[in-house]
């Protein structure tokens, strides 16, 4: 079978993009009230609940509650910086053996395609921010002096992800996952990596401090935002589309990763552990995911970074067929339908 959906070259793969983001914010802007809003940490009158979050996330969100069609711009033009920033980061790395741009649809069809709301700024800016990280320590990789400074930064940016929303205060497990993968230990690269983590929150805690509130109230409302529960959808309320979509997702998942270990020996040393970083990234994401109280849909713009890279895998290692057209075009249609029903009901 020669016709192929799922490479594209990019003109096609951004005409794709553009309508499928259209789709999925425009329905968030013109119809808020979906069926599907779950796990919003605010009341109608937009005051927090104890999940809210941070100071620095409750500063965020207070405003975009007040204006909400600003959340769903901001969102829409993450979801597509995130998403094309994440093909950037694979084509640079070259984790595939092959130029691919269905990263950026897979990463749009997992953050946005089944869940969005206006307040996912917040997730949406951590991804990107994590992207930022992610690619100094794949650069690491090639540093042959002490990279203090590079790992101060990565640090950094991870404490400041915390800052703004508390899940992903626990993605700090990837600093030392990155640190083992990409450099020889150095204790002080270590001391570097973990210290720049902790300015962001010294500063998040200061700030609360001259605005009249308690230093110490910053790991109050961490510890709130981490454990306090957030209603989910109800198994028995999904429909055969969202249970079709998570299918697709979770089949397209295993496949990719069975293609990915037997054709391993075909990687290069670099491209092989930038792939088994975004293994351990899923890890992190999923096991905060079945940990925490907190867990919510909101993740899924996080959750969707490795997962972006993960699942191409499996079309990029074959010949076109019907079952690759088969599965992402349902994926993508059962995406659409989600978002387009409430119109109809």
């Amino acid at each position: 079978m020669s016709f192929d959906l799922t490479r594209q070259n990019l003109f096609k793969t951004f005409l794709y993009f553009l309508l499928l983001i259209v789709i999925f914010w425009g329905v968030e802007l013109f119809h808020p009230e979906q069926y599907r809003q779950f796990g919003v940490p605010y009341d109608a009158s937009g005051t927090p609940g104890p999940a809210a979050g941070t100071p620095l996330g409750v500063l965020i969100d207070g405003f975009l509650i007040r204006v909400p069609a600003l959340g769903v711009l901001f969102s829409s033009i993450l979801v597509f910086i995130n998403s094309f920033f994440v093909t950037r980061i694979i084509i640079r790395n070259v984790i595939f053996l092959e130029r691919t741009y269905m990263p950026s649809i897979i990463y749009l069809l997992i953050s946005s395609g089944y869940y969005n709301n206006y307040l996912t700024f917040r997730p949406l800016l951590v991804a990107f921010l994590l992207l930022v990280a992610i690619e100094i320590i794949f650069q690491s990789y090639n540093y042959k002096p002490l990279s203090t400074g590079a790992y101060m930064t990565i640090g950094f940016i991870f404490g400041l992800s915390g800052a703004i929303y508390a899940p992903a205060l626990l993605l700090v497990v990837l600093l030392p996952v990155g640190l083992t993968i990409f450099r020889l230990f150095d204790l002080r690269e270590w001391v570097a990596a973990f210290g720049g983590w902790l300015i962001p929150l010294f500063l998040s805690a200061y700030g609360v401090w001259l605005a009249g509130g308690e230093f110490l109230s910053l790991i109050t409302s961490c510890r709130d935002a981490l454990l306090a529960p957030q209603p989910l959808p109800s198994i028995e309320y999904f429909s055969s589309f969202e249970w079709t979509f998570i299918g697709c997702v979770v089949i397209l998942f295993i496949l990719s990763l069975i293609t990915f270990f037997g054709r391993s020996r075909s990687y290069k040393l670099k491209p092989f552990k930038a792939y088994m970083f975004f293994i351990w990234m899923l890890l992190a994401n999923l096991l905060s995911l079945i940990v925490l109280p907190s867990r919510s849909l909101y993740q899924l713009p996080i959750v969707a970074i490795p997962l972006a890279v993960i699942i191409p895998t499996y079309f990029n290692s074959r010949k076109p067929n019907f079952l690759t057209n088969f599965l992402y075009v349902l994926m993508m249609g059962c995406a659409i339908v989600m978002h387009l029903l409430p119109f109809f009901l």
